[in-house]
């Protein structure tokens, strides 16, 4: 029992520096303001975590693992074009929660960038591509996407417009971000088999 609650602790403290790093930056993660935004003592925070390091590593882990259960969730189904927007949209900073998720990745992307500890999230990255990658090829043979498609191209192509996206809506408020992330689910939809948009297309009767 002991185990459970030190593990959910951990959790708790990783998603509280995660909100602190979305709202002032890597700069702004002491461990003197994450024990007051959690209500605790410094002494508390180093009863889970030995160091600053860890605990920023611990707030990447959380974005990333909401975004590696969302895409493991798809890929454990017989996948459809239905059930893969979802992931795209889950993907992307839409709603408050997805939004720290995305502000976490690209503080922790720019320190990484300066540090030169690069390996482990390139490793990361590629695994997602390849997830995206397997995931187009089942689509495409079992016929839910267009055949005339190279599935590694869309999924590199597709990658990165996710990110550059998620970028380019942190921007905005996010009253003005579905709109902005429309066309993004029209290039999705425009994977469907033609007869599959042309049924889509017609009024219903």
């Amino acid at each position: 029992m002991k185990k459970v609650d030190h593990d959910l602790r951990r959790a708790e403290v990783a998603e509280a520096a995660a909100k602190l790093i979305a709202r002032e930056g890597l700069t702004g993660l002491t461990t003197r303001a994450l024990a007051k935004s959690m209500g605790c003592s410094i002494g508390v925070l180093s009863h889970y975590f030995n160091s600053k390091e860890q605990i920023v590593q611990a707030a990447f882990d959380w974005a990333d693992t909401r975004l590696d259960t969302r895409m493991e969730d798809v890929m454990g189904q017989n996948p459809t074009l239905d059930s893969f927007l979802p992931v795209i949209r889950e993907g992307l900073p839409l709603d408050e929660t997805r939004d720290v998720e995305w502000r976490v990745r690209f503080h922790l992307y720019n320190h990484m960038l300066t540090s030169g500890d690069l390996v482990g999230q390139r490793e990361k990255l590629q695994n997602y591509r390849i997830l995206l990658f397997e995931l187009l090829k089942e689509l495409k043979a079992n016929g839910g996407i267009r055949q005339d498609i190279d599935p590694a191209l869309i999924a590199n192509t597709a990658f990165d417009l996710v990110i550059g996206t998620a970028q380019n809506l942190l921007m905005l408020p996010m009253e003005e971000r579905e709109l902005h992330a429309a066309s993004i689910f029209t290039i999705v939809e425009n994977l469907r088999p033609e007869a599959e948009l042309q049924a889509k297309s017609k009024p219903a009767a």
